[in-house]
């Protein structure tokens, strides 16, 4: 290398330093990546006005309110793919209503108002708890 180059090789990398951390900010200051927002889980507590009926267990606790349902999964559960469901008359599942992950605050709108609900694992086809209202 010549010392044309070096100088030239030497002015590149110092330019490259300056301009490569610029960039890496400008393309990602738009994304999300910064910010703990989640839509799904909510770790603010359900209001507690307006609602129709609480109840729990050790598992789960669901405020039922007129258009939704607040469930408060109170631990992470073994089984990853649970799904809520509503509970039929005859105290089979019914339509689906949302899923549960981890620990947290979920929200969930309804149509109408069930009988209650049936936290059920579809992959291992295992019924987690049952909650009537």
């Amino acid at each position: 290398m010549t010392s044309g180059l070096r100088k030239a090789h030497k002015y590149i990398w110092l330019l490259l330093i300056i301009i490569v951390p610029v960039i890496i900010f400008l393309s990602i200051k738009d994304l999300n990546v910064f910010s703990s927002d989640n839509n799904t889980v909510s770790s603010i507590e359900p209001s507690k006005k307006n609602h129709l009926k609480t109840i729990e267990n050790d598992i789960l606790k669901i405020a039922l309110y007129k258009n939704s349902i607040d469930a408060i999964l109170k631990k992470t559960l073994k089984h990853p793919t649970s799904i809520v469901y509503e509970l039929n008359n005859d105290g089979s599942k019914g339509n689906a209503i949302g899923q549960l992950t981890t620990a947290g605050i979920y929200k969930f709108n309804i149509n109408n108002l069930p009988k209650g609900i049936i936290l059920y694992d579809d992959l291992k086809h295992v019924e987690i708890t049952k909650l009537q209202f």
